[in-house]
């Protein structure tokens, strides 16, 4: 079972693309697999033939513990799994290695102990369209009676549970319970707030000739792009001469990652999910554009297309006609951007000769006050404020 994220302990197949028996390539699609927060193609890392399938589609089992066995020819003897969760081999024949496949992550990633317990956690059987209603509705699974195949349960018991749930006399003072995704977010924010000494820095960009570029390009020649683009772009740029700003902390040990990852905030109806830019100091305008299409495009739907963790994330909730806020560093990130909107401000003209109307954006750096002091965010923020008004690079 891959590990998504630092806060995953868990995760459930939801759907297995392919069967015991199958040829598998490098890069194909194995299995759907969700988390507390969204749902990934899971892709295999080596080539091969499924033998046998560990975890049944619905069962919750550890992060790192076994889901399938791959071997490398189909004529090799299948194994046999003990009730001890070790892989044994048939007694007639010499055993094939087992291989758990596992997302590709950076030199860089945080390493993580193999769990030595790989039986599941719970064995709660339920489809997939049932787990989301659930997830909508507030139901626990675990208090649900299944109806359907084996006691799978279905759509249908999800929302007979949720209609008794708000007729009993005790829903109201017990309130709505949290769904599955917000109970991570809440989980994965306490932490940030308990663990990470947050400091915040704003600075006022003049967007005028910014905005005037996005509008132009997006009404020509670059249909698609989006003033985030440009914000994302300039952002990773300028981060690369700042690599603690894209660090880590861990043990007491700063870990510098060799890109700048960048993670959206990305607001669906059952909760925030950040969706990653990978090496987006390495893109150029018009790739960040098509990427951050998809990505978004995916967490709306509740699935997030990379397995790269985010070094830095950016909210903008300029869109909806936030002036500025602070946004919470994401753990082990060590700083968020929050971007705000675009305003009219009354400045002084050319030569202090009356005044004029310029277009001005409020960006936010959040800092892990650990690894970084006011003097480099500031010195951050002022080249990323020269970046925008000075677009030469566009």
């Amino acid at each position: 079972m891959p590990k998504y994220g630092l806060q995953q302990d868990e995760g459930t197949v939801v759907r297995w693309n392919k069967q015991v028996g199958d040829e598998i390539a490098e890069g194909e699609i194995l299995c759907e697999v969700e988390t507390d927060k969204a749902l990934f193609d899971f892709e295999a890392t080596d080539k091969g033939v499924l033998r046998k399938i560990l975890c049944e589609e619905g069962v919750s089992v550890p992060v790192l513990s076994d889901i399938a066995i791959i071997t490398d020819t189909a004529d090799e003897a299948i194994m046999s799994f003990g009730g001890d969760g070790k892989a044994q081999p048939d007694t007639t024949t010499t055993a094939p290695s087992a291989a758990t496949a596992g997302p590709i992550t950076e030199a860089s990633s945080v390493p993580h102990e193999p769990s030595t317990d790989s039986a599941p956690t719970t064995r709660v059987r339920s489809s997939p369209a049932g787990r989301k209603l659930a997830r909508s509705l507030g139901v626990d699974l675990e208090t649900v009676t299944g109806t359907g195949p084996n006691g799978r349960i279905t759509t249908e018991d999800v929302q007979q549970a949720a209609d008794a749930a708000s007729s009993s006399p005790t829903s109201v003072a017990n309130g709505e319970p949290l769904s599955r995704m917000r109970k991570a977010i809440g989980k994965a924010m306490v932490a940030a707030k308990q663990t990470i000494p947050h400091f915040y820095l704003s600075i006022d960009v003049d967007a005028t000739d910014c905005e005037a570029a996005w509008k132009a390009a997006a009404e020509s020649d670059r249909p698609d792009l989006t003033l985030t683009d440009i914000i994302v772009k300039a952002a990773a740029d300028t981060l690369s001469a700042y690599r603690i700003l894209n660090a880590r902390l861990e043990s007491n040990h700063i870990l510098y990652n060799d890109h700048v990852h960048v993670g959206l905030a990305v607001g669906t109806d059952g909760g925030l999910l950040v969706p990653v830019i990978d090496s987006a100091d390495a893109k150029s305008l018009s790739e960040i554009t098509t990427t951050r299409s998809q990505i978004v495009t995916a967490a709306r739907q509740g699935k997030l297309a990379s397995d790269t963790p985010a070094t830095v994330t950016i909210s903008n909730l300029g869109m909806f006609g936030i002036r500025e806020f602070s946004a919470i560093i994401n753990p082990p990130e060590c700083a968020a951007l929050a971007i705000g909107s675009i305003r009219d401000e009354v400045k002084p003209g050319p030569d202090s000769a009356g005044f004029i109307v310029r277009r001005v954006m409020t960006v936010t750096l959040s800092a892990d006050h650990r690894l970084v002091d006011g003097l480099i965010c500031s010195g951050y923020l002022q080249d990323l404020k020269s970046k925008l008004e000075n677009l030469s690079w566009l």
